[in-house]
């Protein structure tokens, strides 16, 4: 109901400023009094399950964090007229969580009055905490060297307790994970092109964050604390990033590594396994290189190479003497190798890795992050499978047919995939 039309309609047109002012108080403090009554009978929230996995015997949420005699005086907070920053300031961390907990849980029983206004205050509040901390605990999985992932999300925390304690139920429901304490943004001195740990969690395509989770919680985006690589700092538009793939591989290797059997496991691992082979299509790789002869460099960052020009590429042997070519979804990945000068790097397609195998036994993704190694075999069929599919397409076919013919390579190749 409008304001208008709750004091009166046209009459209050006459109605002296102090005179509707008061009229607005007194609507206000009716509405309030409804919605009280409304949750009177609510409890306070109570911390939620870590996540919806079940496992018997095992509490799956963390002790609770704010006494209830606090709670009975930070709740009122949702009532406030116009909430004050100063009074969010003074809450910690878990109590914040709590009100903007508090504030959602009883508006879906009954619409508080100004709640969207109200409660974004807060909501900033949280978001401010998270861009000026200085250290974040950062919840890891041992099995890939990467922040854990739990049902799409990244979980970060502001205290180290409560991460340890978070840990410990992931370990209960058999995930081998660590806490790590991060750094968020490096010292000002290091660089002038500094990069901070949301820029990272870019590269490796960790969009979806949870803070505190375990505990009150916030499900947030990453790109509300700091813009995506390419929109600032002088990074070059077309440097290669992918982080989809990077994302997708990780949350393919973490459940593929998970040792536990669950329904319909067997299909969300194949699901993963084939959202990593569909972002490989479109991916550009950083390849380490050496040429004689004329080559240069198109403004994309690719290679163009002369008749005569012989280059050479970077290998790595695996403990069973297998050849594969190594190469990298970004710099951040390709720096872990550590070249020697003599290494020139170069950009190049799916296609143009899979004609440069041919002799080797495969490709190494990110041989010191990720580690995934696949075989020529499944390389070759994966590229012949969007060959076919972009030909389909072009020739205004019908898309099924195309859709058909890339599931069956795909699913073919997937037999094949080789990770160590």
């Amino acid at each position: 109901m409008g304001l208008f039309k709750r004091l009166g309609g046209k009459k209050d047109k006459e109605l002296h400023p102090e005179q509707i002012g008061e009229e607005i108080r007194k609507a206000r403090e009716k509405e309030l009094e409804t919605v009280r009554r409304a949750h009177a009978d609510l409890e306070w929230p109570t911390i939620p399950k870590i996540n919806n996995v079940n496992m018997p015997g095992v509490e799956a949420c963390l002790a609770e964090t704010v006494p209830i005699d606090r709670k009975d005086v930070i709740g009122q907070i949702i009532y406030e007229d116009d909430v004050s920053i100063d009074e969010l300031r003074e809450l910690n961390d878990q109590e914040l969580l709590f009100v903007l907990t508090t504030f959602d849980e009883f508006d879906r029983e009954e619409p508080i009055p100004d709640y969207e206004r109200n409660r974004r205050k807060v909501y900033n509040e949280v978001i401010r905490r998270i861009r000026d901390a200085k250290i974040l605990y950062v919840i890891y999985d041992k099995t890939t060297g990467y922040p854990f992932i739990d049902h799409g999300h990244g979980l970060l925390y502001f205290s180290k307790e409560m991460a340890e304690e978070a840990a410990e139920l992931y370990i209960k429901q058999y995930r081998q994970v660590m806490v790590k304490e991060i750094q968020v943004e490096p010292e000002q001195e290091e660089s002038t092109n500094r990069r901070g740990y949301f820029d990272f969690l870019y590269c490796i395509g960790f969009e979806d964050l949870i803070i505190d989770n375990g505990a009150y919680r916030v499900k947030f985006k990453r790109d509300e604390i700091t813009a995506a690589l390419g929109e600032w700092n002088g990074v070059k538009k077309d440097a290669p990033i992918n982080p989809q793939l990077s994302f997708s591989m990780l949350d393919m290797l973490e459940e593929r590594r998970w040792p536990v059997k669950y329904e319909k496991r067997d299909e969300i691992l194949a699901l993963k396994e084939k959202r990593m082979l569909g972002n490989l299509f479109n991916g550009k790789f950083i390849v380490p290189m050496q040429y004689e002869g004329r080559a240069e460099k198109t403004e994309n960052g690719r290679v163009r190479m002369g008749k005569d020009t012989k280059f050479t590429f970077f290998m790595v042997k695996t403990a069973d003497d297998k050849i594969f070519m190594p190469v990298f979804t970004d710099g951040f990945e390709f720096s872990k190798m550590k070249l020697g000068h003599e290494w020139n790097a170069a950009v190049f397609s799916f296609s143009d890795i899979a004609r440069f195998i041919r002799d080797k036994d495969g490709v190494a993704i990110n041989p010191a992050g990720h580690r995934i190694f696949m075989p020529k075999e499944q390389i070759i069929a994966i590229d012949s499978a969007n060959r076919a599919y972009r030909e389909t397409k072009a020739q205004q076919q019908k898309k099924q047919t195309g859709d058909d013919a890339v599931s069956r390579a795909v699913n073919g190749a997937m037999a094949h995939m080789e990770n160590n």
